[in-house]
């Protein structure tokens, strides 16, 4: 393969430092638009937070609450987008939709708890329903069938839709509402019903009284111990001390350090590949041999001595050069 010319490869770098001002440009436009607010009472779409101390903290430290980057930005700004594509699809399909202007009956509701319903929808029976619209990556989306499935998430922003959602029913006195889940990409549609859960509204009605106390005498609800909540707070910098005095041993190992930090570089390519690799995995369970592109895949039955029998798969690249060219 013959070399580059210096003055191709010069104007290439030209054009990526230019590509590269110009993102820079962007990402500082979407600035002005991340800002904090003052909040007096919880808001429905935080209510299901694990941490108490957080949710006091977002009505007596609002100022301190650390904003997010432009990055985040554009995730919200998506997920308005995702609203509108969702209220379009049930337009189409011909509901009467409502969007509902800010609610006396939330806003007015006691214990307080603060919120913006995203739609209402009558289905053709003439009841309207109330309903929470999710722009979901296809990974959450696939796993989302269920109510329970939301509380069995692992991830904290996707346990707290429940809370939301319930807590407009609770307090505008209806029985059933609705998930409206987009997946990202792909913008295909789900719908999840969702019964109002008496029991599981008490919780979270106990939970907002707790933190209208905590506001009112100026005292702070217990650090919880979950660091997947933790590293994602906007607080942590406020209990931060609080946990390293916590920390049972804290060493000094700079080849260790290391380790974690190129372990976290890699995690988010990781779970990639494993959510992929059970995909394909299902996709070719029973298959003996299949020939897809220049993927050669056999199977067989393994049955191990006193243990269940399984299906093994193997995956061949027949023409690596297409994936790898320098192969």
């Amino acid at each position: 393969m013959s070399a580059m010319p210096a003055e191709q490869i010069h104007q290439q770098q030209v054009n990526e430092l230019s590509a590269h001002i110009i993102i820079n440009q962007i990402k500082e436009g979407k600035k002005k638009y991340i800002k904090t607010y003052p909040q007096h009472v919880p808001r429905a779409s935080e209510i299901g937070h694990p941490c108490e101390r957080y949710l006091t903290l977002s009505i007596t430290n609002w100022a301190d609450k650390k904003t997010h980057g432009p990055e985040v930005e554009f995730i919200f700004e998506g997920g308005r987008a995702v609203e509108e594509l969702a209220i379009k699809d049930l337009e189409d399909a011909g509901f009467k939709v409502y969007r509902p202007e800010p609610d006396k009956a939330i806003m007015e509701s006691k214990p307080r708890i603060t919120g913006h319903i995203d739609v209402r929808v009558d289905f053709g029976s003439g009841q309207v329903h109330t309903g929470e619209i999710k722009g979901l990556n296809i990974f959450d989306w696939e796993k989302l069938n269920t109510l329970q499935d939301f509380f069995d998430s692992k991830k904290p922003w996707i346990q707290k839709y429940p809370a939301q959602l319930m807590t407009y029913l609770y307090i505008k006195g209806e029985e059933r509402g609705f998930f409206y889940l987009k997946s990202i990409p792909r913008f295909q549609p789900k719908l999840i019903w969702v019964d109002l859960d008496y029991s599981y509204m008490e919780h979270i009605l106990q939970k907002t009284e707790r933190i209208e106390k905590h506001v009112a005498n100026g005292t702070m609800a217990e650090q919880i111990d979950n660091p997947e909540v933790c590293q994602h707070c906007a607080f942590l910098h406020i209990c931060l001390p609080e946990i390293r005095q916590k920390a049972l041993e804290i060493i000094d190992d700079d080849e260790l350090l290391d380790k974690l930090q190129k372990r976290t570089e890699l995690e988010d390519g990781y779970r990639e590949y494993n959510h992929l690799d059970n995909a394909v995995k299902n996709a070719i369970h029973g298959k003996e041999k299949l020939l897809i592109g220049d993927y050669l895949i056999t199977g067989k039955w393994i049955t191990p001595k006193c243990k269940n029998p399984y299906w093994k798969s193997k995956i061949v690249l027949l023409d690596p050069a297409k994936i790898n060219p320098a192969v």
